[in-house]
């Protein structure tokens, strides 16, 4: 009977611990794999929109090294080479869910095109998170015919 009755308050306590949700503020691994393609829209200067494509890594501290940069589309506030990139990736995961907050900053010529938004994506049981998804707002900074405002977007195209 006491057998029983101890193998009943495991059976009870191990029901209780599978209940519940797990929340994490880090994860093993982030991976932003593949190359993203940017959509700005917004109040440009008249100095077109600065669509580009990037691809990056995320470092263990969220600091995000480019590996590749381009302007799909060119104007006067960013020459076609000599733009310095810098960003971080960072977030937190709810059960499978990833949320994060995005830094980018491309500089030129005296020009800054900065952007803030928020990452999606999803985490495995390991805690490795895979971002998906970016959205949020961006500001040009700089010379003469080089400010504007709006929003944006980036995706990871088709390998």
């Amino acid at each position: 009977m006491r057998t029983l009755a101890i193998l009943g308050l495991v059976a009870m306590e191990l029901t209780v611990m599978g209940c519940g949700s797990k929340s994490s503020t880090t994860s093993t691994t982030q991976t932003a794999n593949g190359l993203w393609e940017s959509a700005l829209i917004g109040k440009d200067a008249g100095v077109g929109v600065f669509n580009f494509t990037t691809s990056f890594t995320i470092g263990g501290d969220g600091t995000l090294s480019v590996t590749y940069f381009s302007f799909l589309t060119t104007g006067p506030c960013f020459a076609l080479t000599g733009d310095t990139t810098s960003g971080s990736l960072t977030g937190t995961t709810t059960g499978t869910n990833a949320s994060g907050t995005f830094q980018f900053s491309v500089q030129s010529n005296g020009n800054t095109l900065a952007m803030t938004g928020t990452a999606t994506g999803t985490t495995d049981s390991s805690g490795n998170t895979t971002w998906t998804s970016i959205t949020g707002t961006w500001t040009l900074t700089g010379g003469a015919n080089c400010a504007g405002t709006g929003t944006f977007t980036m995706k990871q195209t088709a390998a």
